[in-house]
């Protein structure tokens, strides 16, 4: 697997992952919003009513975050390997030691000049 194939697999398990943290969120908030609707203690029917307003913006959050991990899994894809790791980043050379390309890394390709 390429270091680009791993960097897609994780975007898109991570805008998967948001995707449904979004759909959990925004139950949680119907579910507040609800149980405010019914209570007859105006300040517990205010306190879900925060809650709804608290897992709504938590879920908007979410789907935000998940729509950007798939503008940039879009981006990745069509992108080469060469441009996507800064030969000289140290970050890439995090990311290659995580997908067992060591030998690809900068200060191994600098040593060797």
């Amino acid at each position: 697997m390429t270091g680009k194939e791993i960097v897609l697999k994780h975007l898109k398990k991570s805008a998967d992952h948001h995707a449904a943290m979004a759909e959990t969120e925004q139950k949680i908030s119907k579910v507040h919003g609800d149980a405010a609707e019914s209570h007859t203690n105006a300040v517990l029917a205010q306190h879900h009513r925060d809650l709804s307003d608290h897992h709504g913006a938590r879920a908007q959050h979410h789907n935000d975050h998940a729509r950007h991990l798939l503008q940039m899994h879009q981006h990745v894809s069509g992108v080469a390997d060469a441009e996507l790791f800064d030969s000289q980043s140290h970050a890439g050379d995090e990311l290659r030691s995580a997908a067992g390309l060591e030998f690809l890394k900068a200060s191994r390709l600098m040593a060797a000049d």
